[in-house]
């Protein structure tokens, strides 16, 4: 999942009506927008999300993308379909880049009406590729509101785990928090939900494989926009045999915006046929957190546990989420499981 942008709302708001914008002819059939805040009323009217585009003079790549991605129709009919489309200079609105931490050109930021960002990342060049990054953040998007409307139909709250330091931290904060964090030393009784997920001590929880690109693909499997699920580990030794076995580069598959990597081409093909039970419930977010405090947390791969009846993997940010939801899983496994399996049968994996 994408992290927040903590005062990116507050600027929507009280940022200058009205984006400085040169005077030049309109790229291919794209409607950009001028004014930030009339494009951040119409994306919450229509239910679409804000795309931000961030260009300069003198860059080679901005002309680059102004002459090929954005002139193709596809392109175009992507961005109507699901965005309300803002371009910005950022030399002449120096505020706005600042407060989108833009360091580079071109770059795209896709923001929530509410001011959560799904993507921050260089524009893609190719138009296929900026096409999937406009896709990959609509089923994110999809994703978190499906969920939201399962919270809010649930019944009375349980009682939420117990706080830890880590719970007053932002959502940023926590996806980021230090190594010295203590890991999970829960011990699941028999019968329970397992806790098998969490990493032995000979594998360090913390180590993110660097992919290079995919085999048989022409992304860019160490790029922004494809986050390494599962820290570069096996998804189908980890559910089928409960070892933690790392994947190869070779063998690769972007799924729900993440590249999950195989051990072996026998364990893809395994997972290209039915990627549902593979895939961490929510997407990898913690699941407590999410019912209980309505944010969204992604989990940890310190703190993972697989729940009895469905033999699914979920991920918490911390022990303390791990705990509640293995004292009380039945609670939150059909609804996240469910909010889960539409997304999947929406976005099917992309080789």
């Amino acid at each position: 999942m994408r992290a927040f942008l903590p005062t990116a709302l507050a600027s929507l708001t009280l940022v200058a009506t009205s984006l400085v914008c040169p005077t030049s002819t309109a790229q291919a059939e794209i409607p950009w927008e001028s004014d930030l805040r009339a494009a951040r009323d119409r994306a919450e009217r229509e239910g679409k999300l804000l795309l931000l585009h961030f260009y300069s003079d003198s860059c080679v790549w901005c002309d680059r993308l102004e002459a090929g991605a954005f002139q193709a129709p596809a392109v175009a009919e992507a961005i109507e379909q699901n965005f309300v489309p803002v371009k910005i200079h950022a030399g002449q609105n120096p505020s706005v880049a600042r407060t989108f931490r833009i360091n580079g050109y071109p770059t795209d930021v896709i923001v929530t009406p509410e001011g959560t960002a799904l993507a921050h990342r260089t524009s893609p060049q190719a138009a296929n590729r900026y096409i999937e990054m406009l896709s990959e953040s609509a089923t994110s998007r999809k994703l978190q509101a499906d969920a939201a409307s399962i919270a809010a139909a649930e019944s009375t709250p349980a009682p939420a785990p117990a706080t830890s330091p880590q719970d007053s931290m932002p959502a940023e904060t926590v996806a980021s928090a230090p190594s010295e964090l203590a890991k999970s030393s829960f011990t699941p009784q028999p019968g329970s939900v397992s806790a098998g997920l969490v990493p032995p001590a000979g594998v360090d929880a913390k180590s993110t494989t660097q992919a290079t690109p995919v085999a048989k693909r022409s992304a860019d499997a160490g790029s922004p926009m494809h986050p390494i699920a599962l820290d570069g580990y096996c998804p189908v030794s980890l559910l089928d045999l409960d070892r933690w076995v790392e994947g190869d580069s070779e063998w690769g598959v972007i799924h729900l915006g993440q590249l999950y990597l195989f051990c072996d081409s026998e364990s893809m093909n395994k997972f290209l046929a039915n990627p549902e039970p593979y895939t961490p419930v929510l997407n990898g977010i913690d699941v407590v957190r999410f019912f209980e405090e309505k944010r969204i947390v992604p989990g940890k791969r310190d703190f993972g546990a697989r729940d009895p009846e469905n033999n699914r993997m979920f991920f918490f940010a911390d022990e303390a989420a791990m705990v509640h939801f293995e004292s009380q899983h039945t609670r939150y496994t059909d609804a996240a499981i469910r909010v889960t399996r539409q997304a999947v049968a929406e976005a099917n994996p992309i080789r």
